[in-house]
């Protein structure tokens, strides 16, 4: 079980990410080099000696190979084993502070070494514990940096891969969220659709077919788009002149459409099927109830950086009695909700008593076309 956990654990973990990982390394090392030649060349300069700068590099260059060496095992082995989280940090610290401790050692081992051989006849002991004594403290803070550096980008490249993946996550979501919402349209429409049909199918049988065909033909024009989520406001009455036909056929002279749109306007981006249940809710809510019938209207405007669409009807609109909720049928409630997941805030709908009579619903959403996305102005 613990086995098991572990290994959980360890395929839990972030991965480095080589392009901000390795250069920051890099990096690291030059500054630290260059750093380390500035400071071998002050001490030098009290005792009269002034070396050169490819002497001092070949001096320190054993120690560093020590280092170079020395990095897989802090990156790929320490700073993962032993990271320093909670319930685990005297482990760490003391794991890190004996490797520091260890690789510090060696690399005075090694400038020993080197410095023996170019005086042989010095005492080993005795030039390890003056090298020691001068670079050992800079050697384990060398290394403590090192790994503070690696952590500290670790940190913020876990750190923006999550914020990254919840960024996709929650844009997969609403994703889900709006497509589950326009399906919802398909069978709601289709169920009114069919229930007109049956309505006429054995006293108007003609016209019962001719239903039936137009309903053959918005169906085949919908899927022909391929679930598209948005599209121009010209495909849009396109598709709403098909669904309108159906009806006109089923209520005859007692239902009139008249479309006012802007012509700058049918090129405009709006969400796929945001109409048709708006003209579906003002036909069935507003004019069927109607003694007399009535006309339902279609607006579309551009307005600064809106579209403004409008649909009302001249029916016998909003209830009188608080509490009704006959406005907040499925079609407006799932524009709504749609309306909100796509544009959050920046976005509005509302309902309001048409004069004299009937109902309006109006919306705003940001003006975008195809070569303009949405919420730019323009």
């Amino acid at each position: 079980m613990m086995a098991d956990e572990r290994a959980f654990d360890m395929g839990s973990e972030e991965r480095d990410e080589p392009r901000v990982l390795w250069p920051m390394i890099a990096l690291f090392w030059v500054v630290n080099i260059g750093l380390t030649t500035v400071q071998v060349y002050v001490n030098a300069r009290p005792r009269g000696v002034y070396p050169d700068l490819l002497t001092v590099l070949g001096f320190m260059a054993w120690a560093y190979l020590v280092w170079f060496a020395s990095i897989p095992l802090i990156v790929r082995v320490l700073t993962r084993r032993f990271r320093f989280e909670r319930g685990r940090w005297g482990v760490a610290l003391m794991v890190h502070l004996a490797a520091s401790v260890t690789i510090a050692g060696a690399t005075q081992v090694a400038d020993t070494l080197v410095y023996l051989h170019a005086h042989p006849t010095q005492p080993f002991l005795a030039t390890l514990v003056a090298l020691a004594r001068a670079w050992m403290l800079w050697a384990v803070f060398t290394y403590w940096f090192f790994v503070a550096m690696v952590l500290a980008v670790r940190h913020q490249t876990a750190s923006a891969a999550r914020q990254l993946r919840t960024t996709q996550l929650s844009a997969a979501v609403a994703s889900a969220q709006l497509t589950v919402l326009r399906t919802q349209l398909h069978p709601h429409f289709l169920f009114n659709a069919l229930n007109s049909i049956s309505s006429l199918i054995f006293e108007q049988p003609r016209e019962a077919q001719k239903m039936i065909a137009q309903l053959g033909e918005l169906l085949r024009a919908t899927l022909a788009d391929g679930g598209q989520s948005a599209w121009t406001l010209r495909r849009e009455l396109e598709l709403l002149a098909r669904y309108t036909a159906i009806e006109q056929i089923r209520f005859g002279d007692r239902l009139r459409v008249e479309v006012e749109c802007e012509p700058a306007a049918l090129q405009a981006l709006v969400p796929a099927l945001l109409l048709q249940p708006l003209v579906e809710n003002a036909i069935l809510h507003g004019i069927q109830s109607s003694m007399y019938g009535g006309t339902v209207r279609i607006a579309a405007r551009r307005t600064a950086r809106w579209l403004q669409l409008e649909v009302d009807d001249d029916g016998i609109g909003l209830p009188t009695e608080p509490g009704n909720g006959r406005h907040e049928h499925i079609g407006l409630s799932n524009c709504r909700e749609r309306l909100e997941r796509q544009f959050g805030g920046d976005q509005s709908l509302w309902i309001a008593q048409r004069d004299p009579s009937g109902t309006r619903v109006s919306i705003h959403i940001p003006w975008s076309t195809e070569e303009t996305p949405h919420g730019a102005t323009c």
